[in-house]
Order: C-alpha cells, then sequence, then structure tokens
C-alpha cells in the first residue's frame, strides 16, 4: 500500500471521528464526547463491550478485560485500565478476569489479580501467619521469591503493555500430591484443605491457588500510574509445545486501553 494511499485513511479516519466528537457538541452530549475522542485516542478495542460473568467460549479475536466492572458488591478496588488481548480460537471466558484455553481438558490460562496477601507455605498453611508484601511491586516480588516449594526464578526487571514492574517464575513440584495417598506418605503430604496455595486477592478474585503438580506460573507484577497489577500465566504438564507458543503470542497481545490518570 502507498504511502498516500495509508495518509488518506488516516486522515478519513481522524475526520469521522471528528465530526462525531462536533455532532456530540451540537446535541449537548459531554459524556459522548469525551467517549468519542477517547475510542479516537485509544485505538481498537475501545469501544468493544468487556467480558462479563460466566464461561462461555470466545470467538476468535480481540477481546476486552474490565477489572474494575468486576470487582465483588462493596469492595473498594482501585480503578484498573481496561485491558484488550488477543485470543485464538478455542479459548473461553472466566468470569471476565481470565480466559483459559479449552474447557476440558484445560493447559493454559491468562489471569489477573489485585494481590492482598501471600501464603506464607503454599500446602502446610492453614493457621500461619500471612505475609502482607505491601502495595508495592518490588515487596510482593520479594515475598513470592521466598514462597518455600516453587523454585522461583530471581525477580527482573520487565515492561510489558508500555508499564513497569518484576518478573519471575515459580512451579509446584512435580513429586507432590495435593490430597495424601495415606497419612504416612512423606513424599505426598496431605496439603490443608487439598489446596496449594499461592495468594489472597481483592477486587474480582479470591485466593490464587494451584490446579495440579508441575504446573508454572509466569508472573507479571506491573505499576500501573501507581496501582499494582498481576498477570499471572501459567500451563499444566501436560500443555505442548504448540500450547504454549501460543499462550506467548497471546501474552505479547495484551495493551491498556485508557491508560490514563
Amino acid at each position: 500500500m502507498s504511502a498516500d494511499k495509508t495518509l488518506g485513511r488516516v486522515a478519513a479516519t481522524a475526520t469521522a471521528a471528528l465530526t462525531l466528537v462536533g455532532t456530540l457538541v451540537a446535541c449537548g452530549s459531554e459524556s459522548g464526547v469525551r467517549s468519542a475522542a477517547e475510542a479516537a485516542t485509544m485505538g481498537p478495542g475501545a469501544s468493544k463491550k468487556p467480558l462479563g460473568a460466566g464461561h462461555e467460549q470466545l470467538q476468535a479475536g480481540l477481546q476486552v478485560f474490565d477489572l474494575t466492572a468486576r470487582a465483588h458488591s462493596g469492595t473498594a478496588v482501585e480503578k484498573v485500565p481496561r485491558i484488550a488481548i488477543t485470543l485464538p480460537g478455542g479459548w473461553f471466558n472466566y468470569d471476565g478476569w481470565a480466559v483459559q484455553k479449552g474447557r476440558t481438558p484445560r493447559t493454559v490460562f491468562v489471569t489477573f489479580w489485585d494481590v492482598d496477601l501471600v501464603y506464607p507455605t503454599p500446602c502446610d498453611w492453614k493457621y500461619k501467619p500471612m505475609i502482607d508484601p505491601g502495595r508495592g511491586v518490588a515487596g510482593l516480588a520479594s515475598a513470592l521469591a521466598r514462597q518455600p516449594l516453587r523454585h522461583a526464578t530471581a525477580p527482573e526487571d520487565v515492561v510489558l503493555g508500555g508499564f513497569h514492574g518484576k518478573y519471575l517464575q515459580w512451579s509446584v513440584p512435580t513429586d507432590i500430591a495435593f490430597a495424601a495417598a495415606r497419612p504416612d506418605d512423606a513424599l505426598f503430604p496431605n496439603c490443608d484443605e487439598k489446596t496449594f496455595q499461592s495468594w489472597t486477592a481483592r477486587g474480582w478474585a479470591g485466593d490464587r491457588y494451584q490446579q495440579a503438580p508441575g504446573q508454572v506460573d509466569r508472573i507479571w507484577i506491573l505499576n500501573i500510574h501507581g496501582r499494582r497489577l498481576v498477570l499471572d500465566v501459567s500451563y499444566l504438564p501436560k500443555s505442548t509445545p504448540a500450547d504454549r507458543a501460543e499462550l506467548e503470542r497471546v501474552v505479547k497481545s495484551i495493551r491498556f486501553l485508557n491508560s490514563r490518570r
């Protein structure tokens, strides 16, 4: 495509947006002007309806999270920008704050969290004092890296979707079962309440617990204009190299739409 044609299309799009804004001004719609102006500057996905409650299969293409809108009633949660993500076919919504490939069996997941407290140990966690990492990025990264049984990597600086933060990876031991085969089996400890816990959360989600031995989680802890947001991207041992490559492409597609303060 020639540069002249490209510029012509850009100009036409901008003219259309300005025409819409002008019409709304004439009609006295201040909120409409604001919405149209924002849509013209935020790019694809700005006007798409966000994912809501439910576990339905999604069409391939652009999907949008509005995490603040998914917060539980009565929960005080800081405003989080809308997030656009591009999915292949075969992915499912999970209540508007996560997506997964397949319904059964599930192999890969993308989840967003407003992390509150960290479990001191993921298996023998009941009645243990929780760890408060504060509301900063570095404190949470350090707390996660110290959790036992996780073989966590050292937190490192990272940028995702234009925002800075910390990245680490951890896993669930392959030689552990969440419920013991027998009480004296030392290699298969009986985790409290048969769950392998990571953290508690505020807003739209509750506890983060793991799904299977050998599960791997890739964790981005981002500073979004002073607000902390955690992206937890995980895959199970039964996932294929193709599944994990697809997951990588999905992560790279993530964009923050209304990222202004």
